[in-house]
């Protein structure tokens, strides 16, 4: 029984990522008081726009934003400062009853390439509406979807943040739920805060997630900062060293069914909590799972149709790990084919590290990046029952003939 791991064979550029912008957005979004200026063009804010409304709002707070939705005279011309502080202050006028106590302007990819004066138009919004405003170029050649996110995360600690003495330090920071690479974060973050709080693990704030401007200094109080990604953020790293609450556990699993839930359970409330209580706390859950499930005729098909069949899973690193393991250790699936989606050569071998496990007991393929084609031809001749995926191959894989859930 055996790992193989299948790297591409050369950069490609068919592959759908969110660029740094909307990863930016999706971070701020959690900032209760926030409010933000996109500067770029249509097709860039769109899809950020639609992306607020579907994570940040569920999870309990509204961003307003404005977008300058630049056009062919901006873009070619430039000198765009007086349109973006003109959003700033429509932003104001706005949500007078609101008014926004910090405001972010980010940038797509024409108005950094221009070289658009965005820290002059920050300026501005500044002085003229009495907010506070950031600037960041969020261009996406200058990063993706998480690089975004730390954009965000470096600019609230550089602007709000101080080293606090050790004595004072309590808790942990939950970081970047929304890089766990489910949609589902909304949900999944307010279970993670119920199992953590029944261990007895503290928890300093969840960045970000219905956190208030006037609270943005108390971040650095964290004894750890618990990123809920693999991918490597560097730079955040280097600030948290930096106030004595570094980063931690990017290679613990993500809690995705009950076997990673467990592992990843202890874990925690091994470090920061009371483990006894979070046994406690997982027997009571089980009781619950076991009363819902014995007379329930979904539940059983799944634990025993799906018993011994070869499924294919692609997504976000972690997550398809987490996935995948729960296949295999939860419902004695075979998950003969993982796909890896990630930016990073950390969030790979994280993953890998965590899929390791199942090596001497399956064969089994890794794929890191792979692209599209390659992901519908492995799966075709691998013969999976079916494959888990983003909504973006879903169409190629039903087009293989192979059921899809998205």
């Amino acid at each position: 029984m055996a790992m193989e791991i299948i790297k591409p064979p050369s950069e490609y550029g068919d592959r759908y990522e969110m660029g740094a912008m909307a990863g930016a957005v999706m971070a701020a979004s959690g900032i209760k008081g926030a409010a933000a200026v996109l500067h770029a063009v249509q097709g860039c804010t769109i899809e950020v726009v639609h992306l607020r409304q579907a994570g940040p709002v569920i999870a309990g707070n509204y961003m307003p934003i404005k977008e300058t939705n630049m056009g062919p005279m901006e873009s070619v011309h430039g000198r765009n400062v007086p349109l973006i502080a003109q959003m700033g202050r429509e932003l104001v006028r706005e949500r007078a009853k609101q008014k926004p106590e910090l405001v972010f302007v980010f940038t797509g990819d024409g108005p950094s390439i221009i070289e658009d004066d965005i820290a002059r138009a920050a300026a501005i919004i500044a002085e003229e509406n009495g907010v506070k405003a950031i600037p960041i170029d969020t261009a996406a050649f200058l990063g993706e979807y998480s690089r975004g996110t730390e954009m965000v995360l470096n600019a609230i600690l550089d602007h709000y943040c101080k080293g606090q003495p050790v004595e004072e330090r309590k808790g942990i920071n939950i970081v970047a739920p929304h890089l766990m690479g489910s949609d589902n974060w909304p949900d999944d973050i307010e279970e993670i805060k119920r199992l953590l709080r029944a261990a007895d693990v503290p928890i300093n704030h969840v960045l970000f997630q219905n956190i208030s401007v006037s609270q943005l200094p108390e971040i650095s109080r964290a004894k750890r900062n618990y990123i809920l990604s693999g991918e490597d953020l560097a730079e955040f790293e280097e600030r948290c060293e930096d106030m004595g609450m570094p980063v931690w556990g990017q290679d613990l699993v993500l809690p995705v069914g009950i076997h990673n839930t467990e592992e990843w359970y202890t874990k925690l409330a091994e470090t920061f909590g009371d483990v006894k209580k979070a046994r406690a706390q997982m027997d009571e859950d089980m009781k619950l799972v076991k009363a819902r499930t014995k007379l329930e005729y979904n539940a059983s098909w799944m634990l025993t149709g799906m018993f011994g069949k070869r499924t294919a899973v692609l997504g976000p690193a972690p997550m398809a790990a987490a996935i995948a393991r729960s296949m295999f250790f939860d419902f004695n699936m075979r998950p003969v084919v993982v796909g890896l989606l990630g930016l990073s050569d950390e969030a790979f071998q994280r993953a890998e590290k965590q899929l390791a496990e199942m090596a001497d007991y399956l064969d089994f393929e890794v794929m890191e990046n792979p692209s599209y084609y390659a992901w519908g031809e492995k799966l075709r001749k691998t013969g999976v029952v079916f494959a888990v995926g983003h909504r973006v191959d879903h169409h190629l894989v039903e087009g293989y003939g192979i059921p899809h859930v998205s």
